[in-house]
């Protein structure tokens, strides 16, 4: 609704000195961060006043627009911006200071004025407040910057490629025999996946390696079965880590029943509600062991971890993931239209050996659809769990020493049954 009706005619003058005292206020807010900032500081040459007046021009330059048209408003823009250059190059040549925030931090002023006057008031107010946020948040973020590496970098720009730049260009539509491939759907999948991934590596990054226990639970966010692999091979190398071993090796397969409950529950819930009471039952068996492991005395316990856990997101292992998953749909789709759904827990038991995500997804895909039956893709969940449950009690026995093997198939291995037990109710139910 417009303030003004015409040239120099006002429809109410009560709301055009609101809407320029609330531009000036919230012009302030910025600027009260920035004189915070700059008060110890000798050139502290940008402040509450100053913003405030920046709120002020962009509040009038929305009103000279609407009383001279959009050429006004033109006129207004270039003269703040030719002003806030001048001030930055006099400013920045005597100092030698060639940064630009408060200068970026003036325009968002300017903006604020200008939302405020187009009755944009809650958008205005948001952005001042969140501008003022991120300017204090200058220590945080510096400190947040100098804990990246290059590969953690690179990390986060792989996921970046994966999502916003291959995924909008692939198409939304099946293709091939049984129609089982879509390369939108099978692409969302593995960003999916990576983003578990690199929030499992992210995470690590910035907990710090402060033990083999809490490293163990944060991996098993990218891998269990990795974690398995690198600690039990760590065991024979340092047996005095055993017990904190054994607990990492717990965590993160406990974690491994969260995952797929997580996965499931996002784009299957008919799916997830089956799965709900065994995975839960795992979930709480196995991380109570990696608790009591854990808890237990050690003869010197870890300060650090030393397994390596690799960036999770690649176009490698993307390529690799979206693969095996499109064979899983493939395989899937002919089983179903070949032999029965009951048949779909071999495929699930064969994928588990690598893999749960893939089977998950591909079901809870199915399900969400195509109309699979529920419990038939519960069924096929299941078997891989089950199956790769006991391939990392497997690892554990035959790569680690003989201390650790024990302790992990007495968690796992129970496990295992317990899952199995489930699985033959879901069949029998």
């Amino acid at each position: 609704m417009s303030r003004v009706t015409s040239v120099g005619g006002m429809e109410d003058p009560g709301s055009v000195l609101l809407a320029l005292v609330a531009a000036t206020g919230l012009g302030a807010v910025i600027g009260l961060e920035r004189q915070v900032d700059q008060h110890s500081t000798a050139d502290a040459s940008a402040g509450v006043r100053t913003f405030a007046l920046f709120g002020l021009w962009g509040a009038a330059t929305g009103f000279f627009a609407e009383m001279y048209g959009a050429a006004a408003f033109v006129v207004g823009a270039a003269a703040f911006a030719a002003m806030i250059v001048t001030s930055y190059i006099l400013f920045a040549a005597g100092t030698r200071d060639w940064g630009i925030t408060t200068e970026f931090a003036g325009f968002g002023a300017f903006a604020v004025g200008v939302l405020v006057w187009n009755e944009q008031v809650i958008v205005a107010a948001a952005v001042a407040v969140g501008i003022a946020a991120l300017l204090r948040a200058k220590e945080w973020l510096h400190d947040l910057t100098d804990r990246f590496s290059d590969e953690d970098v690179r990390a986060v720009l792989q996921f970046a490629v994966l999502t916003a730049v291959v995924l909008p260009l692939l198409p939304d539509q099946d293709y091939g025999p049984f129609e089982a491939f879509n390369p939108r759907r099978v692409w969302l999948m593995v960003v999916f996946v990576a983003a578990i991934g690199l929030a499992g590596y992210v995470a690590l990054r910035f907990k710090g390696e402060r033990g083999l226990g809490v490293t163990g639970l944060l991996g098993g966010l990218i891998s269990s079965t990795a974690v398995t692999l690198g600690f039990s091979k760590m065991s024979k190398d340092q047996p005095r880590l055993q017990t904190a071993l054994v607990a990492g090796i717990t965590a993160a397969s406990g974690l491994m029943y969260a995952r797929v409950l997580v996965e499931a529950f996002v784009f299957a819930p008919d799916m997830a509600l089956k799965l709900a009471v065994p995975l839960v039952v795992l979930f709480v068996l196995v991380e109570g062991a990696a608790i009591y492991w854990w808890t237990r005395p050690l003869e010197a316990r870890p300060g650090a971890s030393e397994i390596k856990l690799q960036n999770p997101v690649t176009l490698k292992s993307a390529l690799q993931f979206a693969a095996l998953y499109a064979a899983v749909i493939f395989v899937a789709k002919v089983l179903i239209d070949r032999a029965s759904e009951a048949a779909l827990s071999v495929v699930g038991a064969v994928s588990g050996i690598n893999d749960v995500d893939a089977i998950t997804l591909a079901m809870a895909d199915e399900v969400a659809r195509q109309g699979l039956d529920p419990t038939f893709a519960a069924q096929a969940v299941l078997a891989a769990v089950v199956v790769n449950t006991l391939v990392k009690a497997g690892m554990a026995v035959v790569l680690g020493s003989k201390g650790l093997g024990r302790a992990v198939a007495i968690t796992l291995v129970p496990a295992a049954v317990l899952g199995g037990v489930a699985w033959i109710l879901l069949a029998t139910g």
